[in-house]
């Protein structure tokens, strides 16, 4: 509770929320003021800390979204995804917050996700992350597909030796995790969502809850394409240190990433469009 400048609790001060939504931008103030709109709208108690990784022209955020408090962190100069996020993520545990939610700029929420996701990790402690199913839409806004991730643990566990079985935007991290298992790594770069989620997964369970939560953009300008390639190549090594010479799942998540890193972005697109749909 905030107290005054005596050191004493003010009672008629309203209660710090126990959730903070954790979104790294870089150089897309168009897309984080279009995500603002919809968490303007969003009644549920949540502050945001955006974090500005290094933008060629300075990220501008208000101080408040709707009835949310917002910190703007900036990082000088650019260093990357990890350190952005790990940055944001400091300044989050050093304040106590329960939740970590994340979003990334341009990528909008649905009504009550962060209600649903904080009721779900509120009801099973033994969980350390909760995503959802995702609608993914172009640049655009045109939509493509539907991720319809496993829900369950031992079925994400086993995903997640071919992919990642959570969406980074789409989930709300357990403090108590982090500290316990660290932050993000950056020996793993663009894939460093990949290594926390294996990592978290060790000790916590995982779940996604099978909803529709999220709106993610898959762009053609954006990491999901000209980062491909290093996504895999981090991925792969992921999946090598985690090796399980029993798990035939692991032979097989090997052999994928491999032939993945031969096949262009846009088939891959093409195909889950017509597919998930």
């Amino acid at each position: 509770m905030p107290s005054d400048a005596g050191g004493r609790a003010d009672a008629s001060a309203p209660a710090a929320p126990g959730i903070c939504v954790l979104l790294p931008v870089y150089n897309d103030q168009e897309g984080l003021e279009r995500t603002f709109e919809v968490l303007a709208a969003d009644p549920h108690p949540f502050d945001i800390v955006v974090v500005d990784d290094g933008s060629r022209t300075p990220i501008q955020a208000p101080e408040r979204c709707g009835s949310h408090a917002v910190t703007l962190l900036r990082l000088t100069p650019n260093r990357g995804i990890e350190h952005a996020l790990n940055a944001g993520l400091e300044a989050i545990l050093a304040r106590g917050y329960d939740y970590i939610a994340r979003l990334d700029a341009g990528d909008t929420p649905i009504l009550g996700r962060f209600e649903a996701q904080a009721a779900y990790l509120d009801a099973h402690p033994e969980a350390g992350i909760v995503g959802s199913w995702v609608q993914c839409v172009d640049d655009d806004g045109e939509y493509l597909y539907t991720l319809r991730f496993p829900t369950e643990h031992a079925a994400i566990l086993r995903k997640q030796r071919y992919v990642p079985a959570l969406l980074h935007p789409a989930i709300m991290m357990r403090a108590t995790a982090l500290r316990e298992v660290g932050l993000y790594s950056d020996r793993y770069k663009a894939a460093e969502d990949y290594d926390l989620f294996v990592r978290i997964g060790r000790r916590y369970r995982l779940a996604n809850l099978p909803q529709v939560l999220t709106t993610y953009i898959v762009s053609s300008r954006g990491i999901t394409s000209s980062k491909r390639n290093r996504t895999l190549v981090s991925r792969l090594k992921i999946q090598l240190r985690d090796f399980s010479w029993i798990d035939p799942h692991a032979y097989l998540g090997v052999a994928r990433t491999v032939t993945f890193m031969a096949i262009p972005f846009r088939t891959l697109t093409a195909a889950k469009r017509l597919l998930w749909r």
